[in-house]
């Protein structure tokens, strides 16, 4: 907490108590001014300016107040109490010098009083911090009140950050003030105390069960320690008290800090928890199945897959990223039966679009099968992106041009961010020559989406080239063949051809011979190569 905002939160209730205590010395008898070496008739004839004064003050006309302690000191100018009001009126006014001026004239009167201390204390905190932590620590060895002593911790904390801690701690210890203990626990934090601050976030959350964000911050102090067993106790602790959408957040926060140092005992425990929820995304389920098929895990990790397809809220995508799991690690039969399961109990859409994507990567079956099982996908829900961008690209590998362009522009009239359908269709429109200026446009679609793609790169490239552009082609060309993870026949096929309509017959050999190289089956080229 800065000084600033210690005044904004305790400088009133500090008043307040002042207020408080000047009403009741009001009412005591007129022995009590008999026994000050400097007599005051606070209690008589100026007892009338100080109630109006204190009345003015809570009112917020602090001018009128001020008025009032300046006609009481004309009665009796050596009461050191009245300076003191007079000090914090001008203070709550904003008249620093004044309230100054006020407070020092009420300590050579009487240099005991801590009033005035805390007075000087509150008037220095923002020009000169340090004179204003020195005024605070008087007025405490003083007056060793609860609000002194608050003054002091934090006035200190910038100069003596030990003893300020020493001094909030005593406080915490007598007064458990949530606010205050807050406080400390930010100040040893900053000390790199971390220690006391876990000890005492433990006494807080005793204090306070309720404070979710308190138990996190236990969690991710315990996470900088490298402590994971404490820090999923007490997420768990705080998730115990959260909405089903808090928990859902904080599990995925959570498992962002999961890595290869995190305990598979820990890993475990997170498991079991997900495994008794039923009103999560099954995202968490498979991203933690994910870490446990790097460690070989592969028992728990089919339980947390299979929990995930035995609830309703699946969706495809982590169904696939689940299936893909177990597909890796060699159970693909269990996934295909995982399909069955779902199909036979949810009756989902996207189970047929799951089975053809396993079969396709995973599975080795025969092209008529995946045909098949592609058909079933599409009959199923022809709406669907995915399915009709495979069925559109099996349409063009198979020579289907017009059932292509139509599937690829319902894709792209759909969805105009589908960029892989749009580079599809711009490289289908360009080997026909027809559309080139609408294939230029879809393709340039693609190209500012992912400027590095090889793919799109040639796409762009070779409409450029159909269009007789080949100048501009040759850039595009020549980037797409740099930037190829894997050599591509198409990609230098293409650069050859765009060499040998510039002219440069040599460069279009090399490349068209590379071709070859990597694709047998391009007999035409040998041709080419023979002129």
């Amino acid at each position: 907490m800065s000084i600033r905002s210690y005044q904004e939160r305790w400088v009133p209730l500090l008043y307040g108590v002042a207020f408080l205590f000047t009403t009741i010395l009001d009412m005591l008898p007129p022995l009590y001014a008999s026994n000050e070496s400097h007599p005051c008739l606070y209690r008589s004839d100026i007892a009338s300016f100080v109630v109006r004064a204190a009345a003015y003050r809570s009112a917020g006309y602090v001018n009128k107040a001020r008025e009032e302690y300046l006609h009481a000191l004309t009665l009796d100018s050596l009461c050191p109490d009245l300076w003191i009001l007079l000090a914090q009126a001008y203070l709550e006014r904003g008249d620093i010098d004044s309230s100054i001026a006020a407070a020092e004239r009420a300590l050579s009167i009487d240099s005991s009083l801590a009033e005035g201390y805390g007075v000087l204390a509150d008037a220095y905190a923002v020009r000169q911090p340090q004179r204003a932590a020195w005024y605070a620590l008087r007025a405490m060895e003083r007056h060793s009140t609860l609000s002194d002593r608050l003054r002091a911790a934090y006035f200190v904390r910038s100069l003596d950050t030990a003893r300020a801690i020493e001094l909030l701690r005593q406080i915490v210890q007598e007064v458990p003030i949530e606010e205050v203990a807050r406080d400390l626990i930010e100040l040893c934090l900053q000390y790199r105390d971390t220690l006391q601050a876990l000890r005492l976030m433990r006494d807080l959350l005793f204090e306070y069960p309720d404070r979710v964000e308190l138990a996190l911050d236990l969690s991710s102090l315990y996470l900088q320690r490298q402590r994971w067993d404490s820090a999923w106790l007490y997420v768990r602790y705080a998730m115990y008290h959260m909405t089903t959408a808090d928990v859902g957040t904080t599990i995925s926060q959570w498992l962002e800090f999961v890595d290869e140092h995190t305990p598979t005992t820990v890993l475990i425990e997170t498991a079991r928890f997900l495994l008794g929820r039923q009103d999560l995304s099954c995202a968490h389920t498979i991203l933690l199945a994910h870490h446990f098929v790097l460690r070989h895990r592969f028992d728990y990790a089919h339980q947390l897959i299979a929990h995930a397809f035995s609830q309703p809220q699946l969706r495809r995508n982590h169904a696939l990223a689940g299936l893909s799991l177990m597909c890796q690690w060699g159970d693909v039969p269990l996934a295909f039966g995982l399909l069955d399961t779902r199909e036979r109990r949810f009756d989902d859409l996207w189970v047929a679009l799951a089975r053809y994507v396993l079969g396709r990567y995973y599975g080795g079956m025969a092209p008529s099968v995946l045909d098949s099982l592609l058909t079933v996908a599409f009959e199923r829900d022809s709406t669907d992106p995915t399915i009709l961008f495979y069925v559109a690209y099996r349409a063009d590998s198979l020579g289907q041009r017009a059932r292509a362009i139509d599937l690829y522009q319902r894709l792209v009239f759909a969805d105009p961010n589908n960029v892989a359908a749009a580079n599809n269709l711009a490289y289908i429109l360009a080997q026909q020559g027809t559309q080139l200026f609408y294939a230029l446009e879809l393709a340039e679609r693609a190209l500012r989406a992912d400027s590095s793609n090889a793919s799109y790169l040639d796409t762009y490239g070779w409409v450029l080239h159909r269009m007789g552009r080949y100048q501009e082609a040759l850039e595009y060309l020549q980037r797409a063949v740099e930037s190829a993870q894997e050599p591509s026949a198409t990609l230098f096929e293409h650069l050859g051809d765009n060499y040998n309509s510039l002219g440069r017959v040599e460069d279009a050999r090399k490349c068209w011979m590379k071709a070859y190289e990597l694709d047998h089956q391009r007999i035409y080229l040998l041709k080419r190569l023979e002129r």
